[in-house]
């Protein structure tokens, strides 16, 4: 198993790529067998996690030679403070084989005109989507401050065809019926969208307000974006598995699931990277399956469920249950018709779920509210409140502990 991949990572090894400190210590086993040579010595490697990773200085994680660093960038810092990182130039030309992958298939070309709308800082996310389209000799304008009124002077100043943001940023058109028309008089053809997670009922939504296909992309600032996309067939994120070895373990275990089944992803870089990543330890919760989807990307699939600290975790009552994403708390709401901005926010032993009204759907709370009870194993109520209420950047964490009632 993995034979071909830890083959690769030998390779790499001999050139120095984990010569470092942060590395060095993760590569000796405790019988002095060499970790590379089966699956099991592997699997003995301890995970690199993010909290070890900020611990440690910029240049104890990279062995890339001044002169062919590319840049330095950070995460987004959602769950703790920004992490910055190398990205050096075989990272980039890493990055450029994903993007022809990904972006051909799903027919970005050289006579699209992408928009950014992204804040424009060290975060590597708006800087990979600049890269998108350069990468596919398209070119691009930033609108790095994306409320609805600069989004719509965007796409009607400017020939836009594409664009890269992330599912809440372009959901906020949705919600103004006065400039609706407006964005789907557009010339937005394509939605390309990362840094979350993308529910079919907001897929759905998006395509009728915008009039543009729609597609996700998936990404983390410790690789790059998009690291997995979706095909036009749209059924899993596919990824190339000759740069990416993606563990899927059992979170109590940490033994591997079966194909298709969901457990915590554990990523393992295979090129020559700036910072490398050596059983990374995400707390993301994903499947893959190597099935055929039927597309001409003889690839992969992933499934992105959501990251541990989003998500709702059972009542000491109910220790059994499954841990609850947010990802399948919008979907039951969208399909009730509850398709407005909306938080749920945790209290004692219940969830209240509030919900801006919109007039793009007729909503259903009561059936919303015995749906989600079931999910969640817990009373759930659901409020509509006014639209405008819970704020532009809402969607960042959807579930909160000891919320506002």
């Amino acid at each position: 198993m993995y034979e071909t991949e830890l083959q690769r990572l030998t390779e790499l090894r001999e050139t120095g790529l984990f010569s470092g400190r942060f590395y060095a210590e993760r590569l000796i086993s405790a019988d002095g067998g060499d970790p590379l040579t089966s699956y099991e010595r592997f699997r003995r490697i301890p995970f690199m996690t993010k909290d070890q990773i900020r611990r440690a200085s910029v240049e104890e994680r990279t062995a890339t030679a001044p002169e062919d660093v590319y840049g330095v960038f950070s995460s987004s810092g959602t769950t703790g403070r920004r992490t910055m990182y190398v990205y050096s130039r075989n990272d980039k030309n890493v990055h450029e084989r994903f993007v022809r992958t990904f972006l051909a298939e799903i027919g970005v070309t050289a006579r699209d005109l992408g928009a950014v709308m992204a804040p424009i800082g060290t975060g590597v996310m708006a800087h990979t989507m600049m890269w998108e389209f350069t990468t596919m000799g398209a070119g691009y304008v930033n609108c790095p401050e994306p409320s609805p009124e600069n989004m719509l002077e965007t796409v009607e100043d400017v020939p836009v065809s594409v664009v890269a943001t992330r599912p809440d940023v372009v959901s906020a058109a949705c919600y103004r019926p006065e400039l609706r028309e407006r964005f789907a008089a557009s010339g937005v053809r394509l939605l390309l969208l990362g840094g979350g997670f993308l529910t079919e009922g907001r897929r759905a939504l998006l395509e009728r307000v915008w009039g543009a296909r729609c597609y996700s992309l998936f990404g983390m600032s410790e690789v790059f974006g998009p690291m997995a996309a979706e095909c036009q067939r749209r059924d899993g994120l596919h990824y190339l598995d000759d740069y990416l070895l993606i563990e899927v373990l059992d979170p109590l275990t940490h033994e591997p699931v079966g194909d298709g089944e969901v457990g915590v992803a554990v990523y393992t870089t295979l090129w020559d990277k700036g910072f490398p990543l050596l059983r990374y330890w995400t707390d993301d919760y994903v499947s893959v399956t190597h099935e055929s989807c039927g597309c001409r990307l003889d690839l992969p699939r992933m499934r992105f469920f959501g990251r541990r600290a989003d998500g709702l975790f059972p009542s000491p009552r109910h220790r059994d249950q499954p841990i609850v994403f947010p990802k399948q708390i919008e979907e039951t709401l969208f399909s009730h018709g509850l398709v407005g901005e909306y938080l749920c926010d945790v209290r004692d032993e219940s969830l209240v779920v509030r919900s801006e009204r919109c007039d793009l759907a007729e909503a259903d709370s009561r059936a919303a509210e015995a749906e989600l009870s079931e999910l969640c194993a817990l009373p759930v109520s659901v409020k509509l409140v006014d639209p405008g209420t819970l704020g532009r950047h809402a969607g960042l964490r959807r579930i909160r502990r000891g919320g506002r009632q």
